[in-house]
């Protein structure tokens, strides 16, 4: 089997996507949550995601700031809530378009994935 080019992991990263997260109550009915998700991963009918925010305090969540907003037209300072989440594919709204994230921060985010990973399988 031929091993995949650098190329071909490139164009990989670039197909990550920021969307706007829908979430269905009890009731049946959707509701649009204000903070849209940056999926980091993508396995089958489930995505691995963290939420994107202004607020610099999330409930009882630690959020770590980015080094620069993925929304090209917004200036304001930009945190990512420090919290793996995994819900399916239908729980997801239209994809934010011209959104992107710094190199620097999705190293720090796949960085904080691993090591929860890791804690996990020590249990």
């Amino acid at each position: 089997m031929k091993p995949k080019a650098k190329h071909a992991q490139l164009k990989r990263k670039k197909e990550i996507r920021f969307k706007s997260v829908e979430v269905t109550n009890k009731s049946g009915t959707i509701h649009r949550v204000r903070h849209p998700a940056y999926i980091f991963l993508e396995k089958g009918n489930l995505y691995i995601y963290v939420i994107i925010t202004h607020s610099f305090k999330v409930q009882e969540y630690i959020v770590i700031e980015l080094a620069k907003n993925p929304n090209p037209i917004d200036k304001r300072k930009g945190y990512w809530v420090a919290e793996i989440r995994k819900d399916t594919k239908d729980k997801f709204g239209k994809k934010k378009e011209g959104w992107k994230l710094d190199e620097e921060d999705d190293a720090k985010i796949r960085d904080f994935f691993k090591n929860i990973k890791k804690d996990d399988s020590v249990d």
